[in-house]
């Protein structure tokens, strides 16, 4: 439908963190690398930074996740600052509210942002490193919100990190949140998965009869990205080797619980390596509504990744062979 970023002079993007899509369809983007939030209209018009990189009010270093709060107003976790960040674009007035830094620092320090998701009502979720042990990592999905006492573990997962490299081939529990549900996967490599609502009661428990893709070559240890340089690849195959294989591969490997309440299910799972917060690029996805009810599988362009969903519209990360980061809007059809 449209394609903003990438080459376009005056539309650099570096690395796009996040987005997120207001009720009228205009797209919040925080990207990373630039230190900035941009705005796009609904057909894509590029209308620029809305925070720049500062330290002040409405002013960013590390914009991490963003979220529409309503119409005219964007909530934005900047990891720099340890805050969020709430910008009524009307008047370009903003308010803060500090975060706890015992939550975000531990992530910080690890040098790997994994699961990362931003409410409207302040809430944080985020995947918070534990210790390690024989190659094994306790992980928890952590809830936290200005209101609460203590921060709420969600769920914990065991990861295999042999060597420090998390294997996404290893079965663990992975989770989900939007609007109103939240989803949790079994952790033992099962296609099983859970919706919760806000409260955190259960509401539904579903299986699919997919199966775990097979191991890739560079799940393998035989065809490592060339591309990555040579000490970054001895460490990777030393992981793989030592790991061995997993008695079952994931049989998913990312949840996303769109605008509509939609379970995307992606089953592709990232090459070793390629570790990032938007998956495998262009994945199949499985999409369920929040009954479990199976809607059918789309699978989105080559190098393209799943930010967000809404009707037909998918609004997606496209990398070029440039490494230039693009925002694309896509037209679904089939579902």
């Amino acid at each position: 439908m449209w394609r903003a970023g990438g080459t376009e002079e005056a539309e650099e993007l570096i690395f796009p963190a996040d987005v997120a899509v207001s009720p009228d369809g205009s797209v919040a983007i925080a990207d990373w690398g630039l230190a900035e939030v941009i705005l796009l209209d609904p057909d894509g018009e590029w209308l620029g930074p809305v925070m720049t990189r500062g330290e002040g009010p409405g002013e960013v270093q590390a914009p991490a996740a963003v979220t529409w709060v309503d119409a005219n107003t964007i909530l934005v976790l900047d990891l720099g600052t340890n805050r969020l960040t709430s910008l009524d674009l009307a008047p370009r007035s903003s308010g803060v509210t500090a975060v706890d830094p015992t939550l975000l620092m531990p992530v910080v320090m690890s040098g790997e942002v994994g699961f990362l998701s931003l409410q409207p009502d302040q809430s944080v979720w985020i995947e918070s490193p534990g210790p390690v042990e024989d190659g094994w990592e306790e992980r928890s999905f952590v809830r936290w919100s200005p209101d609460a006492a203590a921060h709420d573990t969600v769920v914990r997962s065991r990861v295999r990190v042999p060597s420090g490299v998390a294997l996404a081939a290893w079965p663990r529990s992975l989770l989900g949140v939007g609007s109103e549900t939240r989803v949790v996967s079994d952790p033992d490599g099962r296609y099983e998965l859970e919706v919760f609502d806000r409260d955190g009661t259960s509401l539904v428990r579903f299986c699919h009869p997919g199966e775990p893709l097979p191991l890739s070559s560079a799940e393998r240890g035989e065809e490592l990205n060339e591309e990555l340089p040579d000490a970054r690849r001895s460490t990777l195959g030393e992981a793989l080797a030592e790991a061995g294989e997993p008695p079952l591969p994931a049989a998913i490997s990312r949840i996303v619980v769109d605008v509509d309440g939609r379970i995307w299910v992606q089953r592709d799972r990232p090459a070793p390596g390629t570790a990032g917060p938007h998956g495998a690029p262009g994945a199949r996805h499985d999409v369920f509504l929040p009954s479990g009810r199976f809607l059918g599988s789309i699978r989105l362009p080559e190098d393209h990744r799943l930010l967000e969903a809404r009707g037909r519209r998918v609004w997606a990360l496209h990398t070029g062979s440039l490494d230039e980061s693009s925002i694309v809007a896509l037209d679904m059809e089939g579902l």
